[in-house]
């Protein structure tokens, strides 16, 4: 098994009336790996972290993991990173005993 860790995503600061804001993130498996399950780290500006929130974290298919997250701090953007936990996957025939 082994992490992939996708792209560390801005989460914008909220625009204000009412509004938070949101990103996106993913994460996937390269070609010849499933995916056997991940997660999402989201990490606030300098604000308070119950501001920042993980909203959604979980599989799409069998090779990515996505997660989203919001921000209602209306000054300061965190960051939102998902990853995936892949295993490669092999043919291997079955062994049967007489």
């Amino acid at each position: 098994m082994n992490i992939v860790y996708g792209q560390i995503v801005t989460l914008p600061a909220s625009p204000g009336n009412g509004y938070a804001g949101d990103a996106a993130a993913s994460a996937k498996c390269p070609a010849g790996q499933v995916l056997t399950g991940g997660g999402a780290e989201v990490k606030a500006g300098n604000s308070y972290v119950q501001r920042y929130n993980l909203a959604a974290s979980r599989p799409v298919g069998s090779e990515t993991w996505w997660a989203y997250a919001t921000n209602s701090d209306p000054n300061n953007p965190g960051t939102l990173q998902a990853f995936a936990i892949c295993a490669k996957t092999t043919n291997l025939d079955v062994l049967h005993t007489p």
